[in-house]
């Protein structure tokens, strides 16, 4: 079931049209949803191009009134399908190294300056070369036991609202979840 904060806002999209209901909609998902697409497409350029379509398309669900359960599904929802259009068009498949590229990408270059603020910076390369091992593990992965992690681990969804979103029984979410689980466990002993 929506949050109470989710229930209002939509009820002010519906009866009144209110953009700014929208907006504060867009606040507290958009990093959620971003993140989300970011792993599953090639560039940061490209995961901010369907996020915009996820909101858009989400816009344009709400205008038609119908009943939405779990905007937070529905966001999901939404991505995944324009996750599947946007791969469709290209005509290619889903490069599986791309989170890696992601957080590679996002590690400073310049050595002297993260070990000139007293060793934050130092703290911080390890943190980033760490969470790259982490994602190349998750990218040898199934996807849907890539999802069902993110959605559960990093997101914090509920199996319920995780079952929603893959389209699944929340008991199979739950063994999806444990398989997933078992299958990093037998990366990380590698």
């Amino acid at each position: 079931m929506n949050h109470p904060i989710d229930r209002y806002l939509l009820f002010r999209i519906r009866r009144q049209y209110d953009p700014e209901a929208f907006a504060q909609l867009y606040d507290r998902y958009v990093t959620a949803m971003y993140r989300f697409i970011l792993l599953k497409v090639p560039s940061k350029e490209d995961a901010e191009d369907i996020t915009s379509e996820v909101f858009l398309k989400c816009w344009n669900y709400v205008q038609e009134h119908r009943e939405i359960k779990e905007i937070r599904a529905l966001l999901y929802t939404i991505a995944r399908n324009a996750i599947a259009d946007w791969y469709r068009s290209r005509a290619q498949h889903p490069d599986r190294s791309l989170a890696v590229t992601f957080y590679v990408d996002e590690t400073s270059t310049d050595i002297e300056a993260d070990f000139a603020d007293g060793g934050k910076g130092k703290l911080l390369v390890e943190a980033r070369a760490e969470l790259s091992l982490v994602m190349g593990r998750l990218e040898r992965l199934k996807e849907d036991y890539r999802d069902v992690l993110m959605l559960r681990l990093v997101d914090g969804l509920p199996f319920s609202l995780i079952a929603k979103i893959l389209d699944k029984a929340p008991g199979a979410v739950r063994v999806l979840y444990h398989r997933a689980k078992k299958a990093l466990d037998m990366l990380n002993q590698e």
